[in-house]
């Protein structure tokens, strides 16, 4: 059974060139971090999750740690992977008594709980795994969402074949995705049908339309996320203090660092639609989009997006963004043609753990197949029209 231990101390080089010398010696350690430790090592853990090997904003200290003072998930520990002085590893772990544990993923992320160094992510892997084998009885560990041909699938790849870890992928997951090159490109790729159908739409409405980029736009999501269907079912963020506290914290450490773009769509100056995208590297993931189903006519939570994407194309240094949307969201995929691919993958530790993997494997393939059919009713339940 894992359980939480306090970080080996190191002792400290006389100054940073003997530091930086002496950790290249040193080869990668894990340890598992309480959570009061974590919180001790969040700048450094943020300086980690800027240099990753694939950007992921759901892995920060800055959200990360206000939506575990939310949620209070039950038998998680945190591992983290030092070589030297240097962080190079951080992971979050569902603790189960026995089998397979798994990375942490919240509903509210879009991405698991895990950061590694991008030039050290071999390393960092090899030591998480050592201690996993060493202070757990666990099977394997199931890293879920991890992107296809992505950077740190072939560090994993890696890390099995060279420890000879037996290694499974479940069935591939799609999110709807745009490659960022610009507003032109953006238009040029829509559906000349469905724009021509979502400008004329946008005419209809009675009064000065407008998107507005800025900070107010995050208030506006919180109102118009109260009028929409989540407001009804009382899911929505403002609906509990507690889970409002969480996104305002998260949100309000993304703009401190401008790397947060928030956009509302008003109709006379009232939001009737909002949206926010969090920044990591060249990515932006749209994290939250909602809109007042008044104006559902009209698609405003369409034209926002069209709107935000237009702003996202042209902002430097972006490349591509995720929708952090279900497969076949009814919205998204009309207006973004791309796609991301993600895998869950199991990672076996020790002899025999093929037979763990497998039932894992079919577990998760008869899952999958249990989402497909909650999907489709869903679908038939809400009987929302497409446009």
């Amino acid at each position: 059974m894992i359980g939480a231990a306090r970080l080996t101390p190191v002792a400290r080089a006389s100054g940073p060139r003997e530091a930086l010398a002496r950790g290249a010696d040193l080869a990668a350690v894990a340890d598992f971090a309480s959570l009061d430790e974590l919180r001790r090592a969040a700048p450094e853990w943020a300086a980690l999750c800027a240099r990753a090997i694939e950007p992921n904003p759901f892995a920060e200290p800055g959200f990360l740690l206000p939506l575990i003072a939310y949620e209070r998930p039950a038998r998680l520990v945190f591992v983290l992977a030092r070589r030297g002085e240097k962080l190079i590893g951080f992971v979050a772990l569902r603790r189960p008594r026995l089998g397979l544990g798994r990375v942490w993923m919240s509903p509210y992320a879009a991405l698991p709980a895990c950061a590694f160094d991008r030039d050290e992510a071999g390393q960092a892997l090899a030591a998480v795994t050592a201690l996993l084998v060493r202070r757990t009885r666990l099977t394997g560990i199931v890293w879920p969402f991890i992107e296809r041909g992505g950077a740190f699938e072939a560090a994993l790849r890696a890390c099995a074949q060279a420890q000879r870890l037996p290694l499974e992928v479940a069935g591939a997951r799609r999110r709807a995705a745009l490659k960022l090159s610009g507003a032109a490109q953006f238009d040029a790729g829509l559906n000349p049908k469905r724009a021509t159908k979502w400008s004329r739409k946008a005419r209809k409405l009675s009064g000065k339309l407008e998107a507005v980029p800025g900070p107010a736009a995050i208030e506006a999501f919180f109102e118009v996320e109260r009028r929409g269907w989540k407001g009804e079912l009382r899911t929505a963020l403002a609906d509990d203090p507690a889970r409002l506290g969480f996104a305002r914290a998260a949100l309000e450490a993304f703009a401190r660092e401008g790397r947060l773009d928030a956009m509302t769509l008003r109709l006379d100056g009232a939001p009737i639609a909002a949206g926010l995208v969090l920044t990591a590297g060249s990515r932006a993931f749209y994290w939250k989009t909602a809109y007042d189903e008044a104006f559902a006519e009209a698609s405003p939570g369409i034209q926002l997006t069209l709107a935000h994407s237009r702003r996202l194309a042209e902002a430097p240094g972006l490349r591509l963004a995720d929708s952090c949307a279900l497969e076949d969201h009814p919205m998204i995929g009309r207006v973004w043609g791309d796609a991301v691919v993600f895998d869950d993958w199991a990672l076996g530790l020790r002899p025999g753990a093929e037979r763990a993997l497998a039932l894992w494997l079919a577990l998760a393939k008869a899952a999958a197949r249990a989402s497909e059919q909650t999907k489709a009713w869903v679908k038939r339940a809400l009987g929302r029209k497409r446009t």
